[in-house]
């Protein structure tokens, strides 16, 4: 090659990678300045993030492309050419509390635009409506505080039928500026059967999933057409949402439980953990898994509830116990008991406890 013309490639050469340079550079100050309802009608990709339960994680789809998330990442491409980057912090069966806790031990996501929040349909099997307010609300404030530059929509899923805890998803989420959307009015207003729409008549199927991805999209629009501002960070509704949590592993008793890797093991009914704490709210880190046995749970010698650790696969679960006790110290014990869960087809029963989940003051 002419030295001529190799300067002529050379100038191209600079001149395309500058370019390239600089529409990088470009996406990100994007990224840093606008909402992500201004990234979506100027066609920029965005992150999202989606906290939540089965729902949340999509299940109930007959394929993964089915899932709600999938089927709107389609949606938002067609409607703008923007590209939404997925993040997912979901567990089937999971709480509110359980959201806070993943998301206290996740790491960093970059540039977090917009957060999903699922939940509602498995707490009301575990708390009130005022205990659940109270997780809720913490969950959107710890996620506000991480991620400040976020919108968040919250989902009240299909098949929730307490209207305590629809109302306050609504009310927490107005407090906030969150977005809510109400999925049972679109599942009433399509005229088809619960069975047509899900799975199990809980989980939604491919269709069920379309018509979250539809209705998603239509309030994203709304609010892109409205100008709506992102949420906000107020003053909080509920008490004590300064406090964070953390892993209590000093028994002050046992009874069988085998350590082995840090964790307590129990194979037989009768054995039991005690631990000692201070505070309002409790939790435990367990393995669930399919040989899962079940667990009475005793708080200063009062009958709290029975727990199972079964699942269908192995997992490192944080479960809901109790909140609302008095400041002060108490005794909780944890006892295995002869009662299986009714989805164990193995004779053997195996209950693992890493830990309890307590509360601490962030401002001390």
């Amino acid at each position: 090659m002419k030295s001529s013309a190799r300067k002529v490639f050379s100038i191209v050469f600079l001149t395309a990678a500058v370019i390239s340079f600089l529409a990088i550079q470009s996406e990100h100050y994007l990224s840093e300045d606008l909402s992500v309802y201004e990234k979506i009608e100027a066609g920029s990709s965005f992150n999202y993030l989606v906290i939540g339960d089965s729902i949340g994680r999509g299940a109930g789809a007959e394929n993964k492309n089915l899932r709600w998330y999938s089927q709107l990442e389609v949606l938002l491409k067609d409607f703008s050419g923007t590209r939404a980057r997925r993040n997912m912090l979901v567990q089937s069966g999971a709480t509110a509390f359980e959201g806070i806790y993943k998301l206290q031990k996740a790491p960093k996501f970059r540039d977090i635009d917009l957060i999903f929040i699922v939940f509602g349909e498995n707490d009301r099997k575990y708390m009130d409506s005022e205990q659940f307010t109270f997780f809720y609300e913490k969950l959107i404030r710890d996620a506000k505080e991480r991620y400040p530059g976020s919108e968040i929509i919250t989902i009240i899923e299909s098949p929730l039928k307490q209207e305590q805890f629809a109302d306050a998803i609504k009310r927490v989420s107005v407090h906030y500026g969150a977005k809510p959307l109400d999925m049972r009015i679109p599942f009433k207003q399509s005229g088809m059967l619960t069975e047509q729409l899900t799975t199990d008549t809980v989980h939604p199927n491919g269709k069920g999933y379309q018509l979250y991805a539809a209705s998603i999209l239509e309030l994203i629009k709304n609010n892109i057409e409205l100008d709506a501002e992102i949420a906000s960070l107020p003053k909080p509704l509920t008490r004590e949402q300064t406090l964070s949590f953390y892993e209590k592993k000093n028994l002050s008793g046992s009874k069988g439980f085998v350590i082995e890797n840090g964790i307590n093991i129990s194979k037989r009914t009768g054995d039991y953990l005690e631990y000692e704490f201070k505070g309002s709210i409790l939790g435990v880190k367990a393995i669930r898994s399919q040989d899962g046995g079940m667990l009475r749970v005793y708080i200063d010698g009062e009958y709290i509830r029975t727990i199972s650790t079964w699942w269908p696969f192995t997992r490192e679960r944080y479960l809901y116990i109790a909140s609302g006790l008095d400041e002060g110290r108490h005794t909780v014990r944890f006892e295995t008991v002869e009662t299986t869960s009714s989805n164990i087809t193995s004779e053997k029963q195996i209950t693992q406890i890493s830990s309890i989940i307590v509360t601490k003051d962030k401002k001390k």
